[in-house]
């Protein structure tokens, strides 16, 4: 801990110059001014992102520990590479949970955390089924029903925040490139019970075209500053 001697507060970073101004800081034992009248306290602002990076870290360990020891386990009891790969499961559902925390650790936004969050939760189902032999119940449901759960999403966000409603219908578009990808799974015959899948497809659409023609000149002034038309 230092003191800068021009702003007059205290520097709790282990840093020697003053983040404010510059200066060279004083050490810990002169900081006190008998002439100043005002003795502040400049806060450690990274010491709460250090700790939580410290324990992403140990968290970080601990799953590849646990993922390790799973894989190990899965090829003695298995007998080799034969077998189910239940380690496998656990590789990627600690895999999830990591990506998890740390989206909430970096802070990152509510939007990308929910999106982020959705389309691996679909992977890592999909990882599952895959493993389990994939019956797919994963591409028939789960992911048309994540769509749908994200279009409700976005139609709610809307209705609380109206003042930036406009703001969603970049995501909106976004879930309209994604729904791409049960519709490529429907032509090529891999999806076996298409009904949820093109509900999904059409909810997308949808939800689009309404928040364009419901919004009228607002909702057409944002698409042509977002795609700089």
């Amino acid at each position: 801990m230092g003191y800068c001697k021009t702003c007059k507060v205290k520097i709790l970073d282990d840093t020697d110059r003053c983040p404010l101004c510059g200066s060279v800081l004083k050490n810990d034992g002169d900081e006190t001014d008998p002439n100043s009248p005002i003795s502040r306290t400049y806060p450690d602002i990274f010491a709460h992102k250090k700790k939580l990076n410290l324990t992403l870290r140990i968290v970080g360990f601990l799953a590849v520990a646990v993922s390790l020891v799973s894989v190990f386990l899965n090829y003695n009891l298995n007998g080799g590479l034969k077998g189910f790969y239940w380690s496998l499961i656990v590789v990627g559902s600690l895999l999830y949970a990591f990506s998890i925390l740390r989206l909430i650790a970096i802070e990152a936004g509510y939007i990308r955390q929910m999106l982020s969050g959705t389309i691996g939760a679909v992977l890592l189902v999909v990882w599952i089924d895959v493993l389990t032999g994939f019956h797919r119940w994963s591409i028939n449901f789960v992911l048309p029903g994540s769509m749908l759960l994200v279009d409700l999403a976005f139609i709610i966000f809307m209705i609380i925040n109206r003042k930036n409603w406009s703001g969603y219908m970049l995501y909106q578009l976004f879930m309209i490139v994604i729904a791409l990808i049960p519709l490529i799974l429907i032509l090529t015959h891999v999806v076996t019970h298409p009904i949820v899948s093109e509900i999904a497809i059409l909810s997308a659409i949808l939800v689009f075209l309404g928040t364009l023609i419901l919004g009228g000149a607002a909702a057409r002034t944002e698409i042509q500053r977002r795609f700089f038309l």
